[in-house]
């Protein structure tokens, strides 16, 4: 790749980055923040007047008025990111929590490599890593665990620091800045958003409960739904949080596979292609050198 193009690819991808990120932010942060910060106000309202709640945000409406609405509504939504921020952030951490719990987890990122050469075959699992050495040599310790150096550097997300994630962090960057069709966005966008819905769910159903005139059976079922809720989207949470990571490296792999295709087409119609070389049986050491990758 070209200085200018490779400027250029990295300008565009910056560009999509910070789409991608305010998406992430008003869907996974302010707006379950809005939520919360809606139901905390109505329980907070219902304590000050239990028997008459919408008597009391009238007068809370009325005694707001001209330039303070202007501060309170700023003051709403600055307490919304705040509280959606940190909402968010305890589920990562309950996350966190049930991926080291959970052995299955922990076995899917140590056998990235072996699953990798057992789809794609070992002869394009190494041209791939003819490609991308760095890659290569975290995917040969992807399963060993994080030194004290790298848990000093925890990453965001309840993420687990080690090779694997270097791995995985490693694929996703080079598949955001010159192949974002494939970049897993996506799967991250959805887990954010997932988690971030379980304060709502707390709140809401807490506000239900003791707003609404429901029997102790009403109730009770209420709790019980929001409960069977809260464990689906934690199930859904776990698996996406497994296929992430195996996306990003599938992804990169297909990637370069599909480079070396595309150099092999004919340029013109009428013309036609070299013949391809000889695809090497799996363990053999002939490899073919990538000419299109960057």
């Amino acid at each position: 790749m070209d200085p200018l193009t490779a400027v250029t690819a990295g300008r565009a991808a910056a560009g999509r980055r910070f789409a991608f990120y305010l998406s992430v932010q008003l869907t996974s942060v302010l707006a379950p923040g809005l939520v919360a910060v809606t139901c905390l106000t109505a329980l907070l309202l219902h304590l000050r007047d239990p028997q008459h709640l919408g008597r009391a945000v009238e007068n809370a409406v009325r005694t707001v008025h001209g330039p303070a609405m202007l501060l309170v509504d700023v003051s709403w939504l600055a307490a919304a990111y705040v509280l959606g921020y940190v909402g968010r952030e305890l589920a990562f951490r309950v996350l966190g929590v049930a991926e080291w719990l959970s052995r299955r987890h922990r076995a899917a990122l140590g056998a990235l490599r072996t699953d990798l050469e057992a789809v794609y075959g070992t002869p394009a699992l190494r041209r791939c890593l003819r490609a991308h050495p760095l890659l290569g040599h975290l995917l040969n310790s992807a399963g060993h665990a994080a030194t004290p150096s790298q848990n000093m550097r925890q990453p965001g997300g309840a993420l687990r620091a080690g090779n694997a994630y270097e791995a995985f962090n490693y694929a996703k960057s080079w598949l955001r800045t010159h192949s974002p069709g494939l970049a897993p966005d996506a799967n991250e966008a959805e887990i954010n958003v997932l988690l971030s819905t379980l304060l709502p769910l707390v709140l809401g159903t807490w506000t239900l409960i003791a707003l609404a005139p429901l029997g102790v059976a009403v109730a009770t079922a209420v709790a019980v739904a929001a409960g069977a809720v809260t464990a689906l989207t934690f199930a859904q949470v776990l698996r996406l949080r497994r296929i992430e990571c195996w996306e990003a490296l599938r992804n990169l792999l297909e990637d370069h596979e599909m480079r070396l295709a595309a150099d092999r087409l004919p340029t013109a119609p009428g013309v036609s292609a070299d013949p391809p070389d000889p695809v090497a049986p799996s363990g053999s050491a002939e490899e073919v050198q990538p000419s299109g990758a960057a």
